[in-house]
């Protein structure tokens, strides 16, 4: 009973899980080179500070996080001072080259009012209801979100209403089109003269104006109206006030101004700030090096050959097996059929909850992966043989054979897993994929032979003793006993 309870244990989980994402429609993600999409190699100028280049990383990350169309981008460091963006299945792709590969958009824009005064989105229209007082009509204008009155798709040329965070909680602000850009700012620095911290702004010698007039328009106004929003990534990340001794007449001149941001808690805010201002929203400004488009179709066609290609395979080793193996080839046969549903279910389990994307190089690590284990079984099988031929008695036979085995299979896949791992640390990109591909496969197959072949070869006494059932034996070989 405990032989057969080990011998159906990874069987019962594989079809388990392998019912769950069928039923659930789970899939593995298809990378770049599976299902097409766009290939770029960004370059930053050379000496430049790697910490910048990793920063600048990680914003792009965050960026392209917007295109919900992305299943899984490959944002990475690739050499010194450049990245390699891989985009699968985007369609938009001039926006999210635009979107990686520019310093990002930064505006100035002046606050026409904010949901501090109303408690609400000021794009929201609330409507009473007299005979219904706790379910007022909510209006909101073309673009805007009729639950959180955000703008959907900001334009820095209309009045928007974007989203800002003050000590913790939300305030939506209505922002009318934007006065000045990044491009405006020569320098930015973040200083704590006395007691306050403070971000010092310098504006480009022909922006000096522009900022002046800006500001003779804003002081002329109160409340709400005095302020002036910062804006990253339709986002407001700062709202600072025009000082109420700025004469309307003459507004902020010399081309420098002041943002206050607080007390002593509120430095890493303002150098976060200064830095944001100083760069945009990338530190390093960067240039396409290169630009590789991959259709659809031709991804496509690379997996269903790859498909084609590896059922072949698959194929001709199952009829191997079960014409040299016999018995024991149905069980191995078995044994990969259940293998593969388990290890189908995890790839399409890590797509789905940890964003792994399948690739080409992790689908030749798929295949390998359907040797390896093809040879494991069939290292039982030969040491099987072997004790058969010498006159051993099945069931003696089949322990020993089990055992001599897996010694060879557990160093064989230990050096396999020791590979996997360190192709995973120092490889980037799809040799990732096959690396890790690999690795998992090879622990499967730990088990599979341990658990599954391991305890039903033995099983398979029950059935018949005879070892023409499972290898071509002669009489030779019996007259030689």
């Amino acid at each position: 009973m405990k032989r057969i309870l080990k011998l159906l244990f990874l069987p019962i989980i594989s079809i388990a899980l392998f019912a769950y994402t069928y039923t659930n429609q789970i899939q593995p993600k298809l990378g770049l080179d599976l299902q097409g999409g766009i290939s770029v190699i960004l370059t930053a100028e050379e000496g430049t500070d790697k910490e910048l280049i990793e920063q600048a990383v990680e914003i792009m990350r965050t960026r392209i996080a917007a295109f919900g169309e992305v299943q899984e981008p490959e944002i990475s460091i690739s050499g010194e001072n450049s990245v390699l963006v891989q985009l699968p299945g985007i369609t938009d792709q001039e926006k999210a080259l635009e979107a990686v590969g520019t310093t990002g958009l930064l505006t100035f824009r002046p606050v026409l009012d904010s949901s501090l005064n109303l408690g609400y989105s000021p794009a929201l229209e609330v409507i009473q209801n007299p005979d219904d007082p706790e379910n007022p009509t909510v209006n909101a204008p073309e673009g805007v979100d009729e639950i959180t009155g955000i703008t959907i798709k900001d334009d820095p040329n209309e009045v928007s209403y974007l989203l800002s965070i003050r000590d913790g909680y939300p305030v939506i602000y209505e922002l009318g089109p934007a006065e000045l850009t990044g491009s405006d700012i020569e320098d930015a620095l973040a200083v704590y003269p006395q007691n306050e911290w403070i971000v010092q702004l310098v504006f480009k010698d022909d922006s000096a104006q522009k900022f002046t007039d800006l500001t003779k328009k804003l002081a002329s106004f109160m409340g709400e109206q005095r302020k002036l929003a910062i804006v990253l990534d339709s986002q407001v990340i700062s709202a600072p006030g025009i000082a109420l001794d700025v004469n309307p007449n003459t507004g902020i001149t010399g081309g420098t101004a002041a943002i206050s941001m607080g007390n002593v808690d509120q430095g890493e805010s303002a150098n976060n700030l200064a830095v944001i201002l100083r760069y945009g929203a990338l530190p390093v400004a960067f240039e396409r090096s290169s630009i590789q488009k991959v259709s659809a179709t031709l991804g496509e066609n690379t997996l269903n050959l790859g498909l084609q290609a590896g059922l072949v395979g698959l194929v001709i080793v199952s009829v191997f097996l079960l014409i040299y193996y016999r018995l024991n080839g149905l069980v191995a046969i078995l044994g990969l059929s259940s293998f593969g549903a388990l290890f189908y279910s995890v790839i399409a389990l890590l797509g789905q909850f940890q964003g792994y994307t399948l690739t080409l190089a992790g689908i030749a690590g798929v295949i390998v992966s359907i040797g390896l284990t093809a040879d494991s079984y069939i290292v039982i099988f030969e040491k099987l043989k072997d004790e058969l031929k010498v006159g051993r008695s099945f069931n003696y036979a089949t322990e020993k054979a089990v055992k001599e085995a897996w010694n060879t299979i557990l160093v064989a896949d230990f050096v396999s897993i020791i590979a996997s791992v360190i192709l995973y640390i120092l490889a980037v990109g799809p040799i990732r994929g096959f690396a890790l591909t690999l690795g998992v496969a090879t622990l499967f197959d730990l088990f599979y032979t341990r658990l599954f072949i391991g305890n039903a070869v033995p099983s398979l006494g029950f059935i018949t003793d005879n070892p023409r059932f499972y290898y071509p034996i002669t009489k030779k070989d019996l007259a030689d006993v």
